[in-house]
């Protein structure tokens, strides 16, 4: 029998609505008393609940690190994990625990749901039960799932190429540049040439963050005079237009001056969900040649962010940043 440790942080599926109307969180057993069926399961589960469960929107860095100290400390216990998680950020710590856990050999499935457990049509229900069976999966008795992953709505995606597409529809998220790596039907069905096998050879835990990164949104009519240079981006992710377009004006070039004075690397990411950053493409993209912009190529914007504020944290030395960010540590972009 498979011992998966389920870790609980809160989240719409935890939820239920407090006295003055609003959903807020409530502790695990109130959660297991709505899904009688988890005992039917033939795993052996073990719970562990953060110290107080948050909603999504409250997930920090620090916690992040949090999960993956726990899940490092626990590995050799556990068959798997699956976290229960709220969905606004599920991205972002999916993306972060693939960066964090290098070298890892057992699956880590992110669930959650668009209502709550106790709700009439759940999405709870299945969401979990499904992420506990793949995270029981094995063959030969090894997991056939060996990274981290977000399960939602009868797809499991790695997490780290998933994004939040939807506030209010079961179909949640959406992994526009990577096909799912399974699907729950009337069999689960895992596709295992997608699946990803790290080359490091150990588990390896890097938990270190910085928050000296930026990010600046492109629009039409952005004064970029008046944005101000901040002293602490070491990184800024500048999100343009399509294939990594930006406008070919002097006051962009100047912004541009002004960043590389500064001595912030930037990392030109797409607006667009689907697709890659192509430099050069596009005559309007020239100005961002000149100044050795990195590209995110197919990262979504959570992975890419998340991995400059990690990489950050690990060397001061911005071309080794450079090297390491342009190169898939997890299956995060296409090489």
């Amino acid at each position: 029998m498979r011992k998966i440790c389920l870790i609980y942080t809160g989240g719409t599926i935890g939820m239920r609505q407090n006295p003055n109307g609003k959903l807020a969180p409530v502790d695990f057993e109130e959660l297991r008393k709505n899904i009688p069926t988890l005992r039917l399961l033939p795993i052996e589960l073990e719970v562990k609940t953060m110290d107080r469960p948050l909603d999504s929107s409250e997930m920090h860095p620090s916690v992040w690190a949090d999960l993956a100290n726990e899940i490092y400390t626990l590995h050799d216990q556990f068959d798997g994990f699956v976290i229960l998680h709220g969905t606004d950020t599920m991205a972002f710590t999916a993306s972060a625990l693939s960066f964090m856990l290098r070298g890892l050999k057992k699956p880590v499935i992110i669930t959650g749901s668009q209502l709550p457990v106790g709700v009439l049509r759940t999405d709870a229900v299945e969401n979990l039960l499904s992420a506990l069976e793949f995270a029981a999966m094995e063959e030969a008795g090894a997991p056939i799932i060996q990274e981290v992953c977000i399960y939602f709505e009868y797809k499991l995606y790695r997490g780290n190429r998933a994004y939040k597409r939807s506030s209010n529809e079961f179909n949640a998220f959406s992994s526009p540049n990577f096909p799912p790596l399974a699907e729950s039907g009337v069999r689960m069905t895992v596709h295992n040439e997608l699946l990803w096998r790290s080359p490091v050879a150990e588990l390896e835990l890097h938990k270190g963050y910085s928050n000296e990164v930026g990010v600046v949104t492109l629009y039409p009519g952005l004064d970029f005079n008046a944005l101000q240079v901040q002293p602490n981006w070491r990184i800024l992710l500048l999100r343009t237009f399509g294939a990594g377009n930006a406008p070919n004006s002097p006051d962009f070039i100047e912004f541009l001056s002004r960043c590389s004075n500064n001595g912030t690397v930037i990392v030109n990411t797409s607006q667009c969900v689907s697709g890659a950053v192509v430099h050069g493409l596009y005559d309007s993209s020239s100005a961002l040649e000149r100044f050795n912009v990195l590209s995110a190529k197919d990262m979504t914007f959570e992975s890419a962010l998340v991995k400059a504020m990690l990489l950050l944290s690990e060397s001061e030395d911005l071309r080794e940043f450079g090297i390491k960010f342009s190169s898939s540590l997890a299956g995060e972009l296409t090489e």
